[in-house]
């Protein structure tokens, strides 16, 4: 079986004269996740040590150089979900962690944990408690202004003053990664400092369950395993569930492009959740796993302007990135641009 991963650095507005900037990261963080798929690690970790990559780099919405709160600081968001025992890890508005990717796996692997007196282990955490318990289970903590980047400080100054500017800008490069094993487990991981300019303690889809991440290769699931992480307007995400309604829908299709179309035309673009909303944006970057012939499908959508996405398998020599654009024809907002690869299991 061979492992694959994929990751995306965001949908939104990307501007095209970066693109060398941005296969440089999506490599660099494929060829971890490979390294770590290559030495026997699941698919669960795989997509925590990618999105850690991402994290780590001014260029992306996350971590360090996420956007700024109202009050000029660092709150990100970030989830994770393992296919296998379908458990999720979620943290938001969170501040000083480093990498909030690994404060939610943290959460995910410890919740089949039996705790005293009958407690539940916590799988989302927000805020001051959050914090603390990064703290205490020894995540690196820095002080706010180490997650400032110069181009985040920027922009913070420069739409402090014009938040009706700020919508146009849409900054809203949230990271995220899929990933299958070997062993044929699949994983999915998001990480986000949400929109410019939010208001302090907002938590979005990056964070919160079916909403950021879904992933489902459990026994119960005896056809088809499916990874999902989304990207786009936070708010939007969580009121239509679009992670878990496009693993829901591949589960049980056939023909997946055409499906993971329809899902986003029906599903969020024509949603009544978002009825009253003008311009509605998302991203989506998917695999799908038969689990009778071994073949993987990878997938990605947007209704945004562009989405960029990398991927590699353990079998590649070399991973592959591409910048999806609508259109020139489509308005943002209007329409879903859907593409994808195909992996054939060699050893059927």
């Amino acid at each position: 079986m061979v492992g694959i991963i994929a990751v995306h650095c965001g949908a939104g507005t990307h501007n095209s004269d970066l693109f060398k900037e941005y296969k440089r990261l999506t490599n660099k963080a494929c060829l971890k996740a490979i390294q770590v798929l290559d030495n026997g690690g699941t698919s669960l970790e795989a997509v925590r040590e990618a999105v850690m990559i991402l994290e780590n780099d001014p260029l992306t919405n996350s971590g360090f150089g996420s956007n700024l709160t109202l009050d000029g600081i660092v709150e990100n968001d970030a989830s994770v979900m393992d296919g296998k025992t379908l458990s999720f890890g979620g943290c938001g508005s969170i501040k000083r962690v480093k990498n909030p990717v690994a404060l939610a796996y943290d959460l995910c692997i410890k919740q089949t944990i039996d705790l005293p007196l009958g407690l539940i282990p916590p799988s989302l955490l927000v805020g001051d408690g959050g914090l603390a318990y990064a703290k205490k289970i020894g995540l690196q903590i820095v002080n706010h202004e180490d997650l400032v980047s110069r181009k985040a400080r920027r922009q913070f100054t420069r739409y402090k003053n014009m938040l009706d500017r700020v919508v146009q800008q849409r900054q809203l490069d949230t990271v995220g990664a899929v990933c299958v094993d070997e062993y044929g487990e699949v994983a999915a991981a998001c990480s986000s400092g949400g929109i410019l300019l939010k208001r302090p303690g907002r938590v979005g889809q990056a964070a919160l369950y079916a909403s950021g991440t879904w992933a489902d290769s459990s026994e119960k699931t005896k056809q088809h395993s499916v990874a999902v992480c989304t990207t786009g307007c936070g708010e939007h995400l969580v009121q239509t569930l679009l992670a878990k309604e496009i693993a829901d829908d591949l589960k049980s299709s056939t023909y997946l492009t055409e499906c993971l179309h329809q899902t986003m035309n029906d599903k969020f673009l024509r949603s009544k959740h978002l009825q009253n909303v003008r311009i509605k944006l998302a991203g989506a970057l998917v695999l799908h796993k038969d689990k009778t012939t071994g073949d993987v499908v990878l997938l990605w959508g947007h209704s945004t302007h562009s989405m960029f996405v990398g991927y590699m398998g353990t079998e590649d020599e070399e991973s592959k990135a591409l910048l999806s654009v609508l259109p020139e024809n489509i308005q943002e907002g209007a329409a879903v641009n859907v593409g994808g690869s195909y992996y054939q299991n060699r050893y059927r």
